[in-house]
């Protein structure tokens, strides 16, 4: 009986502990310590502090994309790239570490609802969150089929590339292999790229991979990849046959949930392996919670956010809106780039919804020729019932704070007559917005 007690005194005892650091863990652990709670976040390997998003997603891949642009060298441009994501996970490391968080590495599983095992240590918590990010989903689990990380080491620089995956991932990595001077085919088994984004936005991002050389098979299905790197597709009946120097698998990613104990801890989980939570984040244990790439929303950084600060709230008792998806901007940082908000215009078709589309060229704006940016569009859907738009569409060469503007604008229910009323600063990208509802009416 005393020895048992020993034990229990020697346990390490949290308010919170979080498995994972990536957008969801650090932004979690740093809503708690606002709230006084005595926070750790575990992390298995710590060369990969800030998960996923800064080891080889958000940060480093956008990073590829943007200096690639200006063309030059692939090695010199991916340890520039990776130099700066170190001082990003320094900048990160310190903070935390300011903030009294304590940073564990180790493998962690839960043992009970209220302890988890990491390294060969019991560590105990009133409150867990579970956030323990995605892998890449694996159709071709063979040696000469990389997933994403191998973007980054490629040694040597390839002529010739097959991606397998024609949705976000595909898209960005044509776009940056195509600016490094490598060849790039594109196998897609859906009826086309971003297959489900607005359709006018895709067919002008097929257009510019055109002229970039970048080729696209649609409806096309890999069949059988050979040692040598020969790929059997089929495009219906028709047979297609290629020889790469390399083949990427680009299709997605799954939740990175399996050796968490999850069942030890009463945890329900989906069939395709993510953690069931409510809108507080809170999973089927009453002490735990999950938020980002392991739960089933998208998986983006900012969603993750968001989840992180609601699951936090809800521990502490205090009121937190719901996560608005509806609401959430969605952008491929593609060449061109691809976003939305809020519903398509071909599903307000299907529903019958009755709706006026607005839309605008960046080649009619000023400041998007003089600079060479001019390819793209910017659409708005507007509510006949209500007058508000529900819903946008963009694609151009930087879009990103645009899509932010537009995702303002639908979550906050505006209607096309507030924005009319407003000014834009001339000459600037956005205003885009104002000229869609001035002179766009479709």
């Amino acid at each position: 009986m005393v020895k048992k007690q020993l034990i229990n005194n020697a346990m390490k005892e949290y308010d919170l502990v979080i498995i994972g650091s990536g957008p969801a863990g650090y932004t979690a652990a740093f809503e708690a310590v606002k709230n006084k709670m005595k926070t750790a976040l575990i992390e298995r390997d710590l060369s990969r502090l800030g998960g996923v998003c800064l080891s080889e997603g958000c940060i480093p891949l956008k990073g590829l994309l943007y200096h690639a642009k200006c063309g030059g060298d692939y090695t010199a441009i991916r340890d520039m790239v990776m130099k700066r994501v170190e001082q990003i996970r320094a900048g990160l490391k310190s903070r935390i570490s300011s903030q009294g968080i304590e940073l564990i590495q180790g493998e962690a599983a839960f043992i009970s609802p209220r302890e988890i095992r990491v390294s060969g240590e019991t560590i105990a918590a009133r409150f867990f969150l579970v956030a323990s990010g995605s892998r890449p989903k694996r159709l071709f689990d063979a040696g000469n089929v990389f997933t994403s990380e191998k973007i980054f080491d490629m040694d040597p620089v390839p002529a010739s590339v097959l991606l397998i995956g024609g949705g976000v991932i595909g898209c960005e990595y044509a776009s940056f292999l195509a600016s490094v001077g490598v060849r790039v085919e594109i196998a897609e088994v859906l009826d086309s790229l971003l297959y489900g984004e607005d359709e006018e936005a895709v067919r002008t991002l097929g257009r510019e991979f055109k002229k970039k050389g970048i080729v696209v098979y649609e409806k096309t299905r890999v069949t059988d990849i050979g040692p040598g790197n020969e790929v059997v597709m089929m495009e219906g009946d028709r047979e297609i046959r290629g020889a790469y120097d390399m083949i990427f698998e680009t299709t997605g990613r799954v939740p990175g949930t399996a050796g968490l104990g999850l069942e030890q801890a009463g945890v329900g989980v989906s069939g395709k392996g993510f953690i069931t939570v409510n809108g507080a984040m809170l999973t089927s244990a009453e002490n735990i919670y999950a938020a980002g790439d392991c739960i089933d929303s998208p998986m983006l950084a900012y969603t993750a956010y968001k989840e992180a600060e609601t699951a936090v709230a809800h521990m502490c008792g205090v009121h937190h809106e719901p996560v608005d998806y509806a609401s959430m901007p969605r952008l491929v940082f593609s060449s061109p780039q691809v976003g939305s908000v809020g519903p398509a215009e071909s599903s307000l078709k299907k529903q019958d919804a009755a709706h006026t589309v607005y839309k605008y060229f960046f080649r009619a704006l000023g400041k998007a020729v003089m600079e060479g940016h001019d390819a793209g569009f910017v659409k708005l859907i507007e509510s006949k019932e209500s007058g508000r738009i529900i819903g946008a569409s963009a694609v151009g060469d930087e879009i990103a704070d645009i899509m932010n503007q537009l995702a303002l604008i639908v979550g906050s229910g505006m209607t096309a007559s507030d924005i009319r009323k407003r000014m834009f600063v001339h000459p600037s990208y956005s205003e885009i917005i104002l000229d869609a509802l001035h002179y766009g009416k479709q």
